[in-house]
Formats: structure tokens, sequence, C-alpha cells
């Protein structure tokens, strides 16, 4: 007697429909949290000032400038160089950390001569220690009014500003030492002196108090001791931590 063995499919188990609900989930909060930060990025970031004025009310740049100066560092492809706040490549320098140490040498510079008609590397070390404490006062105070859309800068800032345009002028002329960049890339004045101003908005940023907290729009950074841009203190348990 033969026996017919009957062969049965093993039917698969239906996909649960949580598993789309959770792909669902997960995409609808991932944009909500892209969305928040992009907002919160823009409603946060650093006022471009429409003027910057020197400490007797005389232009030194405008916002037109450091927007034009950032065409140009597009124009350039200076990002393939160097960075901004840390966002690009480093054969060259973070331009905004270049500028904010340039920036408080040339005021320290300026502050010695003004104080005790000497270089800094020619003052006592206590005259040195004061002249450093007081850049640093004097870069992390902010002076935008954003009623007027004016930046005032004190006599030895703006004295600083007007000293990077010859500094980037040559560092544009030597491939040797700005990391590969082809020879006198930039030439134009107009074009070196939007860059400048680009450069040094930047700078300013990095540095100055945001209104209302003890760190700047970019949370001191770059760090850079010199003027008293240090990684801001964390609070953790009602514990300030350096």
């Amino acid at each position: 007697m033969s026996t017919v063995v009957g062969t049965t499919e093993s039917a698969e188990p239906a996909l649960s429909p949580w598993w789309v609900r959770s792909v669902l989930i997960v995409i609808v909060l991932g944009f909500a949290a892209l969305l928040t930060i992009t907002t919160l990025a823009y409603r946060n970031a650093p006022p471009i000032p429409a003027q910057v004025l020197d400490a007797s009310g005389v232009s030194v740049f405008s916002g037109d400038d450091i927007r034009a100066g950032q065409a140009v560092f597009l124009k350039y492809g200076l990002m393939d160089n160097g960075s901004i706040w840390g966002h690009g490549a480093y054969l060259g320098p973070d331009y905004s950390a270049e500028a904010l140490h340039r920036i408080g040498d040339d005021t320290a510079t300026a502050l010695a001569m003004q104080q005790y008609g000497q270089p800094v590397a020619a003052v006592t070390p206590l005259q040195q220690a004061a002249i450093r404490a007081e850049v640093a006062l004097t870069l992390k105070t902010n002076r935008y009014n954003a009623a007027t859309g004016a930046l005032t800068l004190t006599l030895a800032e703006a004295q600083a500003y007007r000293q990077q345009i010859h500094r980037w002028t040559d560092y544009f002329q030597h491939p040797e030492t700005n990391g590969g960049l082809a020879p006198d890339l930039i030439t134009n004045p107009q074009e070196l002196k939007q860059f400048t101003a680009f450069v040094s908005w930047a700078a300013w940023a990095s540095v100055a108090d945001r209104p209302g907290a003890g760190y700047s729009y970019t949370n001191n950074f770059p760090s850079d001791p010199s003027v008293g841009n240090r990684p801001p203190a964390v609070r953790c348990c009602g514990v300030h931590l350096a």
C-alpha cells in the first residue's frame, strides 16, 4: 500500500505595521529636529552691522563690504585653502582665527604706544600683562548697537583693522607661505579690502560677548587666550566646570 505524503508551504509571517510606522516616526522627528536646529542657527547668528565705525564716528567698513568679502572668499575657492570658524581645509590658516590673533597683537601694539610710547616688547612684564588684559577686555566688549545697526570700534581696534589689509595683501602674494595658492591670487585693492572686512567681522563675532552671555557668538571659538577667548565653563549638576 502506497502512502501519499502531502507538502505544505509554510506561510511567511505578515510584516508588522509598526515597522512602517516606526520609519515614518523617525523621518518626521529627524526632519523636525533639522528644521529646529536650522531655525535656531539663523535666529542666533551673529549680526552683520550696517556700518563699522571708529571711535570718532568715521566709517571703517560696511555690512555690504562684509557680504562682498564673503563673495570674494567663495570666488577664489579659499575654503579649499583655509577655513572660517573651522569649516574648510587645513592647508592655510583658519582665516577667522588668524585675523583674531593679528587684531589682538595689533591692538596690544596700539595700546602700548598710546600708554607708554613704546612697542609691547619694550615695556616691562607687568605692563605687558596689563596691556594683554586690556586687549581681552577691549575685544570682548560688544559695542554693536542693534537699534542703529552700527558697530563702534575703539581707536586701538580701528588701527588694528587697518593693519589687516596690508597683512592679507602680503599673504596672497607668496605661495610658499600661504599653503600653495597661486602667486598674486588677489591683487584688486577693493577685493582685498572686502575680504579683510569679512574675516575681521568673523574675528569680531568670535570674540565679542553675545548680549546677555559670558561667551561670544561662536561660543569663544576659536580659542585664543591672548585675546581672552577660552572655552566657556559648562554647568553640570549645579556645579560650574571649567
